[in-house]
């Protein structure tokens, strides 16, 4: 590309430029040309709301139209700018003063919300636990200092969420073990760990555990953008709008956020893993731990068909070791490698299923079937779904 960018800025060689490459260069000069023109130099309209004349409003005294009260001068919230009146000062009735307003320096409030709602989403909980409610009706911070400390230095480096996330993951506060380690210092004098002595036992939101359940068993496709994926319809799934085309059901391999939204045709899974509903914003999600997720993990047909091809991943070496296969699938699963118990309970495991199949003990290596049934049992696994 380089050296044809140069080519086409040096036409001026004239005569010392082969006439193979002229007749090309003006072919993609004509094309170039053509291109140009059909390129639309106005932008498309859109809905927009004008700043118009800004005026004072009366009070409608419980909301009725007919008793209207004294006129109320025109200002910002109270909260953000103190008991200033807006209309006073001339200048400062749009929609982007009051913008500026909200992100200026002098004002910490949505630095605070913005850190808050980052620490929740990396921590378990919020700083503030009502990260939707910083009024006097919400709970008040379990560490305000931390929570003004990090909003100012997230303001001061030009608000970089990357940044404010590396800041909280390094912490040796986020790199706690969930384990109880003392029942006097810790458990005692804060049973409810709002003081974060250990970090909280999380566990993975629906989309997290369905792209990891993609990931080991070698079906995840990372590409990145391109159109959504039609939501897998079961037979269960019927009502008013329903689609005439299913999708597929690993959904293509694609991540779970390529994965189409219908209001009234949720994915089963997702909503079992207390996805939301896709009717309202919400800052915070709820981590039930109900027995239709166990019968999602064990009974779903996208969980036994990422069982099936992480158990053809496993077997597409054949010199490996029996328990060299179980190690890797640990280590797939589990990021770590499986105790001495763990697995003789595996090979004990591989033994009755082949005798349920009724497979020769020398087969188990390469019987897809049996190593189906081992992945199955790992994906129910709890440290699969819970984050320590």
């Amino acid at each position: 590309a380089k050296l044809a960018n140069w080519l086409i800025s040096k036409q001026e060689l004239g005569e010392q430029t082969p006439l193979a490459l002229s007749e090309l260069l003006a072919e993609f000069t004509a094309a170039q040309d053509s291109l140009i023109e059909k390129v639309k130099t106005g932008s498309r309209l859109c809905m927009a709301m004008w700043e118009g004349t800004p005026v004072d409003e009366n009070l409608l005294i419980r909301g009725n139209h007919k008793t209207v009260g004294p006129v109320v001068p025109r200002r910002s919230l109270e909260a953000v700018q103190g008991s200033e009146v807006r209309g006073q000062k001339p200048g400062r009735d749009s929609r982007l003063d009051l913008a500026k307003e909200l992100v200026d320096r002098s004002n910490p409030l949505v630095g605070r919300v913005m850190v808050n709602r980052v620490w929740q989403h990396l921590m378990g909980r919020g700083i503030v636990p009502s990260v939707d409610n910083f009024g006097v009706l919400g709970q008040p911070p379990t560490h305000p200092e931390l929570l003004d400390y990090l909003a100012s230095e997230f303001m001061r480096e030009g608000w970089s969420i990357k940044q404010l996330m590396r800041w909280i993951v390094l912490s040796s506060t986020y790199r706690q073990r969930s384990e109880v380690r003392s029942q006097e210092s810790g458990e005692q004098n804060d049973p409810e760990n709002l003081l974060f002595h250990r970090q909280n036992l999380k566990r993975l939101e629906g989309e997290t555990i369905r792209d990891a359940m993609l990931a080991v068993s070698g079906r995840l496709d990372t590409s990145m953008q391109g159109p959504s994926v039609p939501v897998f319809l079961t037979p269960f799934m019927q009502g008013r709008g329903r689609p005439k085309d299913s999708g597929p059901l690993e959904g293509d391999g694609r991540r779970s956020i390529y994965v189409a939204v219908r209001r009234n045709f949720l994915s089963p899974m997702m909503v079992a893993f207390d996805t939301p509903a896709p009717f309202t914003t919400i800052g915070r999600r709820n981590s039930s731990n109900v027995p239709a997720q166990a019968l999602i993990l064990m009974n779903d047909p996208f969980v036994a068909e990422q069982a099936r091809l992480w158990a053809l991943e496993t077997l597409v070496y054949d010199s490996v070791s029996l328990k060299g296969r179980i190690r890797d699938m640990y280590l797939a699963a589990f990021n770590r490698d499986p105790t001495a118990k763990e697995i003789a309970a595996a090979i004990v495991f591989l033994e009755q299923q082949a005798r349920e199949y009724d497979v020769q003990m020398g087969e188990i290596h390469s019987d897809p079937k049996i190593w189906a049934d081992l992945g199955h049992v790992l994906l129910n696994v709890k440290e699969f779904v819970l984050v320590n």
